[in-house]
């Protein structure tokens, strides 16, 4: 049996990390490769905007304490680059606040830290799913009026 949550007829979703700790950036890739993700990873929010291929990503998986540019001003300017694909926010300092804020700016998920691999992959499998059907409408969009990323 495999352990890929997808189908080997599908294309590989595209899927970028970017965390300043180098541990779960590396344990992301790793377990999105195993899975059947083609995960890239970035050590920096900076290098993923730099990134011209970065605007091909089905979803983004971010750090919102990065040491250059907090994830909600990075899923900003993404969006504001016109990319439309899916973002989870993944923090060490959650709080309602943050989530609410992160919810405006376009994030379809926010997972605390130290988070376990399940919550990650059910929001991914989620993303693929309603990709697959058309109905992307709950995975974020653009900046809510009130978003103060």
């Amino acid at each position: 049996m495999s352990t890929s949550l997808l189908s080997s007829s599908e294309k590989r979703p595209k899927v970028l990390v970017t965390d300043d700790d180098a541990a779960i950036r590396r344990s992301l890739q790793l377990l999105l490769h195993a899975k059947g993700y083609d995960a890239q990873s970035y050590t920096t929010a900076s290098a993923l905007l730099a990134d011209d291929d970065a605007r091909l990503a089905d979803c983004i998986i971010v750090d919102y304490n990065m040491p250059d540019i907090n994830g909600l001003s990075l899923l900003r300017a993404l969006r504001a680059n016109g990319w439309k694909g899916a973002a989870i926010l993944i923090t060490a300092y959650g709080n309602d606040e943050l989530t609410k804020r992160a919810k405006a700016c376009g994030y379809a998920e926010v997972i605390a830290k130290p988070f376990i691999r399940r919550p990650i992959l059910d929001a991914l499998q989620r993303f693929c799913e309603c990709r697959q059907a058309g109905d992307c409408a709950h995975q974020g969009g653009g900046c809510a009026p009130d978003c103060d990323c």
